[in-house]
């Protein structure tokens, strides 16, 4: 992969994102960093996404199973989920992570739910609050998410929010409301020590548990702004130490297996 500086990705992530929704790049950066884009186009440029036509979309149970929907996604549906991939390469950008840290999120997390028995359509919004984990972020100063020294006690507040940031954005468009609780808790920590609820053990959604160590996983292993990325065999051993401590014990024996199968 090819790997940039945080400017870089993020002019990368801007063009892809404008090229995708068929606007300028300046109207991408003002919805990144100003909340200012109203309406969202179609990869094939036909018609625009209204906020309140992505607002009225029904919840994801009354819509047809996960095999049926990549059968027959309607351009609506699929231009919408496009723009939550260009969304998330434009956050993760943002955090001087290099591009592709919310999509491997989602893999990660999707990888640890199929053994772990979910079906088809939970698995599916898994992989959307995997995509939308950090959209809270949007609210968050690049200064403080790109800083790369320690961050003030002011400053690592304004970050414990993100997860209720998130939680209120995603609430606002009806199939996605359902990630919610994923969002707002996939920073509580399994020994109750983390953020914002201090929730522990099972009483952390199961879905969230998974998110944490998907994340915390790919942060190990990325290059950002603030540390080098690790090898493989040296991210596991991270991983492992915090078994039971910040991760639930049988997510990360499930997480290791996936790493074996996977061939990884």
């Amino acid at each position: 992969m090819k790997e940039f500086t945080p400017r870089q990705a993020d002019l990368v992530s801007a063009r892809e994102a404008a090229k995708i929704l068929g606007v300028t790049v300046q109207t991408i950066k003002n919805y990144i960093y100003r909340g200012k884009m109203k309406s969202y186009k179609t990869p094939g440029g036909h018609h625009r996404i209204l906020r309140e036509d992505i607002m009225n979309f029904g919840p994801l149970e009354d819509k047809p199973s996960r095999d049926e929907m990549m059968e027959s996604y309607n351009e609506l549906y699929q231009g919408y989920i496009d723009t939550l991939q260009t969304l998330a390469n434009a956050l993760d950008a943002r955090d001087g992570i290099v591009s592709g840290h919310s999509r491997r999120v989602a893999e990660y997390a999707s990888s640890m739910a199929r053994p772990l028995g979910f079906s088809q359509e939970e698995i599916h919004l898994i992989e959307l609050a995997g995509l939308l984990h950090d959209v809270g972020k949007i609210m968050i100063s690049e200064h403080i998410l790109g800083k790369p020294g320690k961050l003030t006690d002011q400053e690592f507040y304004q970050i414990q929010q993100h997860p209720l940031m998130g939680e209120r954005i995603v609430q606002e468009v009806n199939f996605l409301r359902e990630t919610g609780p994923f969002i707002r808790h996939h920073h509580e920590r399994f020994d109750g020590k983390g953020y914002p609820d201090g929730l522990r053990g099972e009483e952390i959604p199961l879905q969230a548990r998974i998110l944490f160590l998907a994340e915390a996983f790919d942060c190990v292993r990325s290059d950002c702004s603030f540390h080098q990325g690790l090898p493989l065999d040296r991210s596991v051993d991270v991983i492992t130490r915090e078994s039971d401590t910040q991760f639930d014990p049988e997510i990360v024996r499930v997480f290791l297996n996936s790493l074996d199968t996977s061939g990884e």
